[in-house]
């Protein structure tokens, strides 16, 4: 299997640089030969193996670009749209697709409980970046492992992992606001144990833009998770998070005539209370070649908001029970199998206490992953969901990965995946049918000459059937439309190392999504530009890094003027900048600058985004 490890050692050096999988530490990366593990699909998958298109930022990147939140940590990568009308209300968007078609996930757990919101999906407030080991980006429909609701793709957020021994540490940084953050975790060889606490305070901006008063933003989360031995093959494990937000907003006005006056400076504000956990019992059996684990979820959220209609609130209740069989077909252990068989059996309950009902979704699914040669692998996948609520589905999807030679590899995808209605829009017109996103995609990745970058290159074409839409923003009555809405695009992502201090991160996204009624759709760039370059200096001491985001084609509905007219917003570029120094080996200085250059530009029309602003800041660790 000569071309396999070849490319999975190439691959690894290409990861370990921050292109499409994750480093362990901060070591220089061509020694980092490990092989790399994509936490996609009803079992993990070998980088070398998986087919879809996926990106992986890592804790070393969060580190030295100095990203403060999730949301700042996705912005600008291949194929993710980020954007709201605030810091505390960003929704993701993969490949065109809806905010609620994309599944985000914390250390495996849904992050989102009932079904998700009204027509939004996980709502990104402001996660805080401090204590996460790992983003994983995986793109494409991902019904078959994840559930309904990963119809365009999944981000799966993983804290940080414990290591051997004692690790503990923390930030604090002030400017615009202030962040504090704090880390302890211990691994053995039969426990393993870590738990994090972060706080963000951040002064905020007038949303409006008229200069009045501050929109500020207050979370607070901890967190935990751990794993026991109970025996030589059985393990116990568990994760807990909890999070309470409050944040102020501005809010609309219906009697506007221009953008000036569309946002008015308003008292609103939101208090959200979100609690998730998960346990979970591991056996091996047949020497490691066949693996049970039973697992259980459960994910809640309250929020209670006062804004221009009254006050309102919700009481969102997901809960999961899964059982996942595992047998390895050669022989091996189902972690080192080539032909690796899984059944998933699943129970779902989604609950809204405000009065619309409980849902209930009984799943099975059968995957299949495996080197069919040594330079040829595949991934297939079948799932067949009854829902109490809606018809029965069943969605498949299935991947490839083939290395052509020299560690370069053509990738490919294809996949069926689908989105029951809301509780609201159900609730507005039971006759409503669920959404169904079609798609497939093919790439290359290829590494450049004497180990100085990496380069990956992909097309994709999603169609989404039945779009659940309403025909105005005051409409009441949510309606299937009767065309489909299509997307298609090129994802890039470059990487170079020109010199041997000096990494250069290239991302750019090319964009075409219409509707069902062949416009084009908002919040998502036809042109999305990403370049990072993280410089660090001779001493061995200090980075400088700094990011850039272009964005060109950027459309939004002018709700103030009559048929609610789309229409393109002004291109605009925004500059970020770090510097840090190393005190000594545990203690490390931090100086960063959002907005460098105070660009003024918008993302939704009418809603102000924030200038110019500074942090500096000390982290330590152990």
């Amino acid at each position: 299997k000569m071309n396999k490890v070849f490319a999975s050692s190439a691959l690894a050096i290409a990861a370990s640089v921050s292109l499409n999988a994750f480093a362990q530490s901060n070591e220089e990366p061509v020694t980092q030969l490990e092989p790399i593990i994509v936490s996609a699909g009803i079992s993990p998958v070998a980088a070398d193996q998986y087919g879809r298109s996926y990106t992986v930022i890592t804790r070393r990147d969060i580190e030295e670009r100095g990203y403060a939140t999730v949301q700042q940590a996705l912005e600008a990568q291949p194929g993710i749209s980020i954007n709201g009308d605030a810091p505390s209300n960003q929704q993701i968007r993969i490949r065109g697709g809806e905010g609620r078609h994309t599944l985000v996930l914390i250390d495996g757990i849904r992050a989102a409980a009932g079904d998700g919101g009204f027509l939004s999906g996980y709502i990104l407030r402001g996660l805080d970046s401090s204590n996460i080991e790992r983003i994983e980006i995986i793109r494409g429909p991902q019904s078959v492992p994840f559930g309904t609701d990963a119809a365009s793709g999944v981000v799966n957020i993983v804290t940080r992992e414990a290591g051997e021994g004692w690790e503990y540490g923390g930030a604090v940084q002030v400017g615009e606001g202030n962040r504090q953050n704090a880390y302890l975790s211990h691994g053995d060889g039969s426990s393993r144990f870590s738990m994090s606490i972060s706080n963000l305070n951040d002064r905020g901006y007038d949303y409006s833009g008229g200069g009045g008063d501050r929109d500020g933003r207050k979370i607070g989360t901890v967190s935990a998770k751990g794993e026991l031995d109970l025996l030589d093959h059985t393990a116990l494990g568990f994760s807990f998070r909890a999070t309470d937000a409050d944040y102020d907003f501005d809010t609309d006005d219906d009697s506007a005539t221009d953008v000036a006056g569309y946002v008015v400076d308003a008292a609103f504000r939101t208090n959200l209370s979100e609690r998730s956990g998960s346990v979970y019992l591991d056996h091996a059996a047949v020497e490691g070649r066949v693996d049970h684990r039973l697992r259980f979820d459960r994910t809640t959220q309250k929020e209670d908001t006062v804004a221009k209609f009254g006050p309102s609130s919700s009481d969102l209740i997901t809960q999961v029970v899964t059982y996942r069989l595992q047998v390895a077909a050669d022989g091996e252990s189902t972690q080192d199998s080539d032909q690796l068989f899984s059944l998933l059996v699943e129970r779902r309950e989604d609950e809204n206490r405000d009065g619309e009902g409980t849902r209930e979704n009984n799943s099975i699914a059968l995957e299949y992953r495996g080197w069919l040669t040594d330079n040829a692998s595949m991934q297939a996948g079948l799932r067949r969901d009854d829902n109490s609520a809606f018809i029965n589905e069943t969605t498949w999807n299935l991947s490839g990965s083939y290395f052509v030679g020299k560690g370069t590899r053509v990738h490919a995808s294809a996949g069926r995946s689908v989105v029951n209605p809301e509780f609201f829009t159900s609730s507005s017109n039971p006759d409503l049918i669920p959404e169904k996103n079609i798609g497939y995609d093919i790439g290359i990745e290829t590494p450049f000459p004497a180990k100085s970058g990496t380069l990956d290159f992909t097309y994709f074409n999603e169609k989404l059937e039945d779009k659940i839409f309403f025909e105005t923003p005051t409409s009441v009555t949510a309606l299937n439309a009767q065309s489909n809405s299509n997307r298609q695009g090129i994802e890039l992502s470059v990487f170079l190392k020109p010199v041997e201090l000096l990494e250069l991160t290239l991302n750019y996204t090319l964009m075409d999504a219409t509707n069902s009624d062949g416009e084009i759709e908002i919040r998502r760039p036809r042109n999305e530009i990403g370049i990072n370059t993280t410089w660090r200096l001779p001493n061995g001491a200090t980075t400088l890094s700094g990011d850039l985001r272009y964005v060109r084609g950027l459309y939004d509905q002018k709700f103030w003027e009559d048929g609610d007219p789309r229409e393109k917003l002004p291109n605009f570029t925004v500059v970020n900048l770090l510097a840090s120094h190393s005190l000594t080996d545990h203690i490390d200085l931090t100086a960063r600058i959002t907005n460098a250059f105070d660009e003024d530009y918008q993302e939704v029309w009418g809603y102000a985004t924030r200038g110019r602003a500074g942090y500096v800041g000390v982290r330590a660790s152990w």
